[in-house]
């Protein structure tokens, strides 16, 4: 019989595909939908191509890295190796050793998925044990403002998702930017204390970016967000690049398109200047062109 705490391990150590340091939410995004829709009372299984294709190819490029292509049918069958996860009429894709089938046959075998039977009943034993699984997923795989904005978007409980945030990062950053944002020198206070200004990580620490001034960026909490979400980021020589999914009239023009091509506001000393390698990986692994 799994417990709270086997399953919590078993979500840890999902099998990631892992190449460099590329990202890989494929997983975790299917899990986080599948945990969204059970909190709902949907039934214990999913049916490939009516309920999780569209939905997971949605959030793939949302808030995935940009690829020429995603592919939504890998998580959706790699899950049942990770020792929670079912598959129904799976016998009946031309699956050949350990490859899997092309997506196209889980539509037209009507392959669905969902956590098995034992799991299925301890998260209806356990209503809360969802959202600590999703603050878990969360917390593993996402910066905080993608974090809540999932949360959100999925109904999980934002009081058990937000977390405090490294108080020593955040001062560390904003004073070697000069409480100021790097990207249109916001600087609100009141009385003697900052106000919407954050220290976001330049490479998320969720995938091995350090918790140091060279790895984070001083901004407002409009610009961070955007940061995290690959509408704006920079160049090798720090300048600042607009997404071209970036669009609105007015405020966004003045808010992001009058800064494109400028230089960002940086540290007095060069050895907290944004390190070449974070900025590399922000632009690889989140900016969208």
């Amino acid at each position: 019989m799994p417990s709270s705490t086997t399953l919590q391990h078993a979500i840890e150590n999902i099998t990631i595909w892992r190449k460099g340091e590329q990202r890989a939410p494929h997983k975790p995004l299917l899990l986080l939908y599948v945990l969204s829709q059970y909190q709902r009372g949907h039934a214990r299984m999913f049916d490939y191509a009516s309920e999780i294709r569209d939905e997971l190819h949605s959030l793939l490029e949302r808030f995935g890295p940009q690829r020429r292509q995603y592919r939504p049918d890998m998580p959706f069958w790699r899950l049942k190796g990770d020792g929670f996860w079912e598959l129904h009429n799976s016998e009946q894709c031309s699956t050949q050793g350990s490859r899997q089938p092309p997506g196209k046959e889980l539509e037209l075998c009507h392959v669905a998925g969902g956590f098995d039977e034992p799991h299925f009943a301890l998260l209806n034993r356990n209503k809360k044990l969802i959202n600590t699984l999703a603050h878990q997923i969360l917390e593993a795989h996402f910066p905080e403002s993608i974090q809540e904005e999932l949360a959100e978007e999925m109904g999980f409980d934002l009081q058990q998702i937000r977390k405090e945030r490294d108080p020593h990062f955040r001062q560390q950053v904003l004073r070697a930017y000069n409480y100021e944002c790097a990207i249109c020198g916001f600087n609100m206070r009141h009385d003697n204390t900052s106000v919407a200004l954050e220290a976001a990580h330049i490479k998320w620490k969720q995938h091995g970016g350090p918790c140091e001034i060279p790895n984070g960026l001083a901004l407002c909490a409009i610009h961070h967000k955007a940061f995290d979400k690959g509408s704006i980021g920079l160049d090798e020589d720090m300048r600042i690049q607009v997404s071209p999914a970036v669009n609105g009239g007015g405020i966004v023009g003045r808010l992001f398109w009058d800064f494109d091509g400028k230089q960002i506001g940086l540290p007095q000393g060069k050895d907290c200047y944004p390190k070449e390698s974070y900025i590399e990986w922000h632009k690889r692994e989140v900016f969208r062109t």
